[in-house]
């Protein structure tokens, strides 16, 4: 079976360096980029299916550069990593569609399980990001005065049904046999749920099950 492949971006030849090593076993490190549209540049050429991208980078940021790419290459996983622990970089980041956010001083298998989650196009992040991603929404909910708002989505009930357990983390599989439906039905809820989102990933489908109170913090 072949390997994801891979495309890091980061300014620092010693950290991209070291990533190459970590992930290389594991993945097929496939190219490299110093700044945000040089990676912008190569994902629209090679395809990766995955990006690991520093946000502080000169020229254009990770964050502009995850949207981009995003943009382009729907089918691409985007990783982002950072040295700083800022909660408004972090929820930009989610805004633009990253699969993973991992800090530079996470241990090494945090990072493998970021980059493995992206490439099956699944979300990661590291539980105590998750808690304070749920803080936050939480935070904003309980600032909103007309909670019937948030209640009307244009989702059946089925397709929140089937939201609610993607938010939770659950695969295809384990979702239709939860549901008692076949893998391609859960498949096809879930490109009915990213079309009339307007979404193209599960981690903007979480965020946006958690604003409107399908999945309940």
């Amino acid at each position: 079976m072949a390997k994801h492949t891979v495309l890091i971006a980061d300014d620092h030849a010693v950290y991209r360096m070291g990533l190459r090593d970590l992930l290389q076993p594991e993945f097929n490190v496939i190219s490299e980029a110093t700044e945000g549209s040089e990676a912008v540049e190569k994902a629209q050429k090679q395809k990766p299916d995955v990006v690991v991208m520093d946000i502080n980078m000169p020229g254009m940021d990770g964050i502009a550069a995850a949207k981009q790419i995003k943009e382009c290459c729907p089918d691409t996983g985007v990783v982002v990593i950072t040295a700083y622990d800022d909660d408004r970089r972090m929820f930009e980041a989610i805004q633009a569609g990253v699969a993973g956010y991992v800090l530079k001083d996470d241990d090494p298998q945090t990072m493998l399980q970021a980059v493995g989650s992206a490439a099956e196009g699944k979300a990661f992040l590291p539980p105590p990001i998750v808690k304070r991603v749920l803080e936050g929404m939480a935070g904003a909910l309980a600032g909103k005065a007309d909670t019937a708002d948030r209640s009307i989505t244009p989702l059946s009930a089925r397709e929140q049904g089937v939201l609610r357990l993607m938010a939770e983390g659950k695969r295809n599989r384990e979702i239709a046999k939860e549901l008692f439906i076949s893998e391609r039905t859960v498949g096809n809820h879930i490109t009915n749920i990213y079309n009339k989102l307007g979404i193209y990933d599960r981690s903007q489908a979480v965020v946006y099950a958690i604003k409107k109170g399908i999945v309940h913090v």
